[in-house]
This record gives structure tokens, sequence and C-alpha cells, in this order.
């Protein structure tokens, strides 16, 4: 049945559970028997009343069982090879955010270390050219930290870990391009 056609149902000739759901053998009005068709409950919406009377005149019994076609037996294992997939990737990013950790903890100590330096103004600030542009901003210790991409002394993009503050006063404008980037219009 393609998108936006109807069919009237005749009769809802049997149920079956597939993957814990049900599906409606159904007779179409107006078509012969053997061109009835295995459908899910959510191409029958339009029929809830008939499924509701079918369900109660053939109650549920433990005997029935989940029934597994071939198709369905190949989805599960495209679904297992996914979900190992996806807990691998689980497994990656777990590891990430163990660095991600670790990055906070530095963070803090350059807040620590920043705040400190302020208060005797002691620190004297270099704008540094090898830093491209902001990823993202995130809030550590009660205070903003730049996520910057920089060049490393290898020519690689990698991420570091700046506080906003510091950035306002060495590279003001890659944090006013990455505020700009964020302005929408409406």
């Amino acid at each position: 049945m393609s998108e936006g056609e109807y069919y009237n149902i005749e009769k809802i000739l049997d149920r079956r559970k597939i993957g814990g759901k049900f599906e409606y053998k159904i007779k179409w009005e107006g078509y012969p028997m053997s061109q009835s068709t295995w459908e899910p409950m959510k191409n029958l919406e339009t029929a809830k009343e008939l499924v509701e009377e079918y369900n109660l005149t053939h109650p549920i019994t433990n005997s029935q069982k989940t029934v597994k076609s071939e198709s369905k037996k190949k989805d599960d294992t495209f679904i297992n090879k996914k979900r190992k997939e996806e807990n691998e990737e689980k497994s990656q990013q777990n590891y990430q955010d163990e660095k991600g950790h670790e990055d906070e903890l530095k963070i803090s100590k350059m807040i620590t270390n920043s705040t400190a330096n302020e208060n005797h103004n002691e620190k004297t600030y270099i704008i540094d050219d090898s830093l491209k542009s902001v990823f993202t901003v995130k809030q550590q210790n009660q205070k903003l930290v730049a996520v910057v991409e920089k060049l490393n002394e290898e020519g690689n993009v990698e991420k570091v870990y700046i506080p906003t503050e510091e950035l306002r006063r060495t590279n003001p404008w890659i944090l006013l391009n990455f505020y700009e980037s964020k302005i929408k219009f409406t």
C-alpha cells in the first residue's frame, strides 16, 4: 500500500506476534483471499475499532508464540551488528570522556592560575597565531572555557581548553567570530 492510498478492510483473519509486536492478517475488500497481507498495528491506525473487536473475540493466549521469519532473522543479525558497532562507539566515547575529564582538571588548574595571576597582575598575554577558531564553549568551575582548535608544532589541528577571559585578552577576534556565528536573525 503506497503512501496516501487507503483500502477498506473486509475482515481481520488472524494475529501473530513478531519481535514483540502484533501483526494482523487482513482480508482486503474487493480482493481475493490470496492477496491478504500481514500488517503491523501502525498501518491499522484508521481501523483501531476493528482491531479492538478482533482482540475481544480472539483473546491472546500464552500458547501464541513469537514467529520469526527468515527476513526477521536477517534483520536481527543486522540489528545485532549495528548494536555491536554502537557499543564500540560508546566505548570510544567513554575513553574520550575520560580523557575529557583529565582535560577538565587541566582547565581547572588553568582557571585557578589565571585567576591568581589576574589578582596579582603578573601575567602578560601574547597573541597566539596558532589558535584558529572556537569549537564550543563550556562552563567549568563557574567560569566559561572555550574549546579552541589550534595548530600544533607538527601542523595538525588539536583542541585545547582556554578560559574565555584569557581569550578576550589575547585573541578576542576568535571569540567574537564564534559568538557571531551563533547569532540567528529572524
